[in-house]
């Protein structure tokens, strides 16, 4: 009778971790069933596979080395739910990606890269952590700055850059703020990529049926918090400010973050750019 609760226990455990985990997005009743047709105007079920396993076999060792545990990336093309979670469960520190937030409106490569990232930061971007969830994930802001200031360089740099170009397609403000933290070229390729996949995911953000101020690239959010966001999503802008700056803190990839200091391994010289903005973060 004992070993049967034991197991009930655990077998109940993995279903809270699983449907309670920490999300991109908030819960919603978006749907996003399999394609029939094999034109993709988003991501197609190809590259779903690539960037999960790419991103996979980057974090693996890290998050086993961090944890003790193994990396589980859990990725189900059929699912049409459109949202990402990560959660933990007492064997494996987990990363759920749905195809259906592949097959979004306004969903690029580069904009599910930032997504699997976001999650993965739930797990390594350090403090500050949210109260949910008995506290393990860093808060969904913290997650942000971790994709652009860590997660998507490490990436970036093991796809090689060289095949990025910068031409007229980019927004002269993106080319002017990468230009002014970054000489080197595939650094600044790297920048200059980073915030093009921030803007996709914007758009993303933009096409949600709860947004009603559209994220813009010259837009800020001027809020300025008096206590630092930990339990509750960032407004969109605010986001996009996050990803925005994360992208230029020119901070090493490697260096790492602490589950109780949040200024270790994060920029925090605010008169310089890619600090955590104010609109969540209070220093």
């Amino acid at each position: 009778m004992k070993k049967t609760k034991f197991a009930l226990c655990l077998f109940l455990l993995s279903l809270a971790s699983t449907a309670f985990g920490a999300k991109i997005i908030p819960e919603n009743d978006l749907n996003n069933p399999p394609l029939i047709i094999k034109d993709f105007d988003t991501v197609s079920e190809h590259d779903f596979n690539v960037i999960t396993s790419t991103l996979y076999k980057l974090y693996a060792p890290i998050i086993e080395e961090k944890s003790g545990l193994k990396f589980v990336m859990m990725t189900d093309w059929q699912d049409g739910a459109v949202n990402a979670y990560a959660t933990r469960t007492p064997d494996a520190w987990n990363v759920h990606i749905n195809g259906g937030i592949a097959r979004a409106k306004g969903m690029t490569t580069d904009g599910l890269a930032l997504i699997i990232c976001h999650e993965i930061g739930h797990h390594l971007a350090g403090a500050p952590r949210t109260f949910h969830y008995d506290g393990w994930p860093s808060a969904e802001g913290q997650a942000d700055y971790f994709a652009t200031s860590k997660c998507l360089k490490k990436y970036y740099a093991q796809l090689s850059v060289e095949g990025f170009a910068i031409d007229s397609s980019i927004p002269e403000k993106v080319l002017m703020d990468c230009n002014g933290v970054y000489k080197n070229l595939a650094d600044l390729k790297i920048c200059v990529r980073s915030q093009m996949a921030a803007l996709d995911f914007a758009h993303f953000l933009n096409s949600l049926p709860d947004v009603r101020t559209p994220v813009l690239l010259e837009a800020t959010d001027p809020k300025v918090v008096k206590g630092t966001n930990m339990n509750d999503y960032p407004k969109p802008q605010c986001r996009f400010d996050t990803l925005y700056q994360g992208s230029l803190c020119s901070l090493n990839s490697d260096v790492a973050t602490s589950e109780t200091d949040a200024k270790i391994g994060h920029c925090n010289d605010e008169s310089k750019p890619g600090t955590r903005p104010r609109c969540w973060y209070k220093p």
